[in-house]
């Protein structure tokens, strides 16, 4: 993954910024009639970067100038979803992560095990490859730990000036924000300003809250979602991931240790999904709903259960 360097980012920057991207201008629907048209002949929904998983295609998209939010319970892969989606996309588009919770190696260890699509340790000559492959496709931003929110909004338009349209910043809760709803709000309002004035996706990382008496068998819900409800509001997209702790530890317990499933366990593994993807907020689009995914060793998950996974392929030009 390519370095990023953050350019100054003053908070006059961020108020021109804003104003241009929240101006508002009086007009009457006659002097946009071309506008509306070319909305109608191109509906919204149809439009933008499709997830890697065939079947959600025609359900939920992310598109140039909207913020999209990936909320979950701790450990529930939401990085390692929102790689494998940076993966696909960067075949069509330049993106951008900074993920603040791991160090750039960590997250790259995960990227190029969901590139080979295998459980086996990559070669080093596949490594090369990959790395000489996602050369100027794929940038991430070195760092591990929290940063200031003006920082964070300056890392968002170091990646949109190094030509990135798809843009993850994982998480929320490392942007110096501190359980201050009133900053919480005003930061997302600053991405989706950014969004819209530098013409990319947002991918915002957040994390939900875990209910005591159900812990991390629960399914999160918008309203389980931390902090301020404005962040919900905000987002033109919301997505809830959900990983299935459960049929996990089954199969560990089967395959790891030995131990026989009853019916009941082995049922609830063969019927149930690894992961959920729940869209549960989709501005311009009528889907709300679950995509039901599945593990596989390489990290990838995969749209149904006994998939064979997909190895990315490179054409570095030699």
């Amino acid at each position: 993954m390519n370095r990023i360097d953050v350019q100054e980012f003053s908070r006059e920057d961020l108020q021109k910024a804003m104003a241009e991207a929240s101006e508002e201008r009086i007009t009457s629907f006659a002097d946009i009639n071309e506008r509306i048209i070319h909305r109608l002949n191109n509906p919204r929904h149809e439009a933008g970067f499709t997830l890697p998983w065939g079947k959600a295609a025609p359900l939920v998209r992310l598109r140039e100038k909207e913020v999209s939010l990936f909320a979950g319970l701790a450990g529930h892969r939401k990085t390692t979803l929102c790689s494998q989606i940076l993966l696909f996309l960067m075949t069509q588009t330049k993106v951008g992560i900074a993920s603040f919770e791991m160090d750039l190696e960590d997250l790259a260890e995960i990227m190029v095990y969901q590139a080979a699509g295998s459980g086996v340790r990559p070669s080093d000559k596949f490594i090369t490859d990959f790395n000489n492959f996602s050369d100027q496709r794929l940038f991430g931003f070195d760092y591990r730990g929290t940063v200031p929110p003006l920082m964070a909004l300056g890392i968002v338009r170091a990646f949109a000036e190094a030509g990135c349209k798809v843009v993850c910043l994982d998480s929320l809760m490392m942007c110096g924000i501190n359980n201050d709803l009133d900053a919480e709000r005003e930061f997302v309002v600053a991405l989706t300003g950014l969004a819209r004035m530098l013409d990319i996706h947002i991918m915002l990382v957040h994390h939900a809250l875990e209910k005591r008496n159900e812990g991390e068998h629960q399914i999160p819900q918008r309203h389980t979602i931390r902090g301020n409800g404005a962040i919900v509001d905000l987002s033109s997209t919301v997505f809830l991931v959900w990983f299935n702790k459960k049929k996990s530890n089954l199969i560990a317990q089967r395959d790891m240790y030995g131990e026989a499933l009853t019916i009941e366990e082995q049922e609830y593994v063969d019927t149930h999904a690894c992961q959920k993807l729940i869209v549960a907020k989709q501005r311009y689009g009528s889907f709300e709903g679950t995509i039901n995914l599945y593990s596989h060793p390489s990290r990838q998950m995969l749209s149904a259960r006994g998939q064979r996974s997909v190895a990315m392929e490179f054409d570095n030009g030699d």
